[in-house]
């Protein structure tokens, strides 16, 4: 949250206590429609990173 709350250029705020939704299981994909996936959307991605000023891990399927 302290990304998200810096990201926004809001005062730092401690939120006393969050319910995690949506933390369910996601399975790892076939390596080769990983590739394909971070292939065809590399630009994005690049694009995505650069705006952010974070480079992600897409390395791992997940």
């Amino acid at each position: 949250m302290k990304r998200v709350f810096d990201f926004l250029n809001l005062p730092k705020y401690q939120i006393p206590h969050y319910q995690k939704l949506n933390g369910g299981y996601y399975p790892v994909i076939k390596k080769l429609l990983h590739q394909k996936l971070r292939d065809f959307f590399q630009a994005e991605i690049h694009k995505l990173e650069s705006d952010l000023e974070i480079t992600f891990n897409w390395e791992n399927g997940r």
